[in-house]
């Protein structure tokens, strides 16, 4: 099976690359199932409307993934249960929303998962290890023969513990939120794809991940009191992995980044 992970979607360009460009790499890769994190694709870049969950899911993907901005959107926790999204199941406990999902794919059941780092980032979520077991036991419990974990975290040593505590108990263990694309993708030795960070898609090189320099400039330089801004003219990039998963084992067979230019049509 062959699964596309897009990197966290960011505001309004986010969307738009998906949908001008979504649907060609998906043909060119025979792509079976997409995945996409779209906590950022709010058009502030925080958070996730249900507008914007349509948006995406009209693009081609077929499951949503969450992370910190999760709350950010109150709207969030009205459709969380209705539709094919899944936010960080260590943290907010008790509230609205799914921390996965089982889903079948030509026959084929596969869970997707999301888990919350603890380091360096504003929402600290309870026992990582705990929770991913959990939802793994119950993602397989439910006949998922695929499994794929979003970590959603800002340490990279954090994600790569996760990853190699991971490895051999799911298909892969995927990076987001520093929207900076890692170039070590690899099969860890017990069969599971992992990457740091997937990257990021919308406007990346002309922006700082995601905002406009004058902001982010003005407050860590200058110490002064500013607004971010989403960039709003720019490079619309795509940014993920292709994930090759053996139906009958489990394992990944090979992780490929995807790092794609989108040019709208005039």
């Amino acid at each position: 099976m062959i699964i596309l992970f897009i990197g966290d979607i960011f505001g309004v360009p986010g969307r738009d690359a998906l949908f001008h460009g979504l649907y060609n790499i998906k043909k060119r890769e025979g792509v079976d199932l997409c995945i996409a994190n779209g906590e950022n694709a709010a058009s502030n870049g925080r958070g996730l409307s249900g507008r914007d969950a349509c948006d995406i899911m009209e693009s081609g993907v077929d499951v949503i993934t969450m992370g910190n901005h999760v709350w950010s959107c109150r709207e969030f926790e009205e459709f969380a249960d209705r539709m094919p999204v899944v936010r960080p199941a260590n943290i907010g406990r008790g509230r609205p929303g799914k921390g996965y999902l089982v889903t079948e794919v030509n026959g084929v059941k596969v869970g997707v998962c999301n888990i919350e780092g603890r380091a360096f980032i504003d929402i600290v979520g309870d026992d990582i290890f705990a929770c991913a077991d959990d939802c793994i036991g119950a993602m397989k419990a439910e006949g998922a023969a695929i499994t794929v974990v979003d970590f959603h975290a800002e340490a990279t040593s954090e994600k790569k513990l996760v990853g190699m505590y991971l490895d051999g108990k799911v298909t892969a263990v995927l990076g987001t939120h520093t929207h900076v694309q890692t170039a070590d993708e690899t099969v860890l030795p017990g069969g599971t794809g992992y990457i740091t960070d997937a990257g990021m898609t919308g406007i990346s090189k002309e922006s700082i991940i995601g905002m406009a320099y004058k902001g982010v400039y003005e407050k860590y330089a200058l110490g002064r009191k500013s607004s971010f801004e989403p960039v709003k003219h720019g490079t619309l990039e795509i940014r993920g992995v292709v994930i090759d998963a053996d139906e009958t084992t489990g394992k990944c067979r090979s992780v490929k980044r995807i790092a794609e230019t989108v040019v709208p049509p005039v």
